[in-house]
């Protein structure tokens, strides 16, 4: 099924123009925008075996993905499919991590934000994650949804909201408008998320 709340920003490669306007969010110290920062967040499972379920995380951003680097993942997109987006990823440099509490987590490959009417930010993160060999080995429907991807709320205060995708595909379709579709279930939803530092 296609995970809505992350298609209404289906302009997750598009958001060319949105990295402006940074001072209308701001803390009392510093633009929300300004790296690395560092947020907090509960994620809470709402279907299948995650449902009830919940889990402290930490999200760290030091980097944003530049308007030429989304120019380049959408042309690569369009042109070689969800593979060739992930080899492209695969060859630039990490912008984040999302960190369950006690583990390590994945890196993320692309990051990129959004002033809001509030003053706030929509943050949206995403990269190609990991894969087990037995995923490989077994080549279950798993792979065919080779992304990660978290979108963020945050408020002028530094405390919002999300979502976390652990398994996606991204895909343009006969339209031309990109599509994104979650594997299985619905995705983590994210509570009580503030600002660290």
């Amino acid at each position: 099924m296609q995970w809505k709340a992350i298609r209404m920003m289906s302009t997750l490669f598009a958001l060319s123009g949105c990295m402006l306007a940074a001072s209308l969010a701001q803390t009392s110290e510093k633009p929300l925008s300004t790296l690395p920062r560092q947020f907090s967040a509960t994620a809470f499972g709402q279907a299948g075996s995650a449902a009830g379920k919940s889990f402290g995380l930490t999200i760290f951003i030091d980097g944003w993905t530049t308007d030429e680097q989304v120019k380049d993942f959408i042309t690569v997109l369009k042109e070689k499919g969800p593979s060739g987006l992930v080899s492209a990823m695969d060859k630039v440099e990490d912008v984040g991590r999302l960190s369950p509490t006690g583990r390590v987590g994945n890196s993320f490959r692309f990051a990129r934000y959004r002033a809001l009417p509030n003053g706030g930010l929509r943050i949206v993160m995403a990269t190609d994650r990991p894969m087990s060999f037995p995923e490989l080995y077994n080549s279950g429907r798993s792979t065919d949804y080779p992304f990660s991807i978290v979108t963020m709320d945050i408020d002028k205060e530094g405390k919002g909201s999300g979502q976390l995708a652990p398994l996606c595909k991204v895909k343009f379709n006969k339209k031309g408008e990109l599509e994104i579709e979650n594997f299985g279930q619905k995705p983590f939803r994210l509570a009580n998320v503030y600002l660290q530092k």
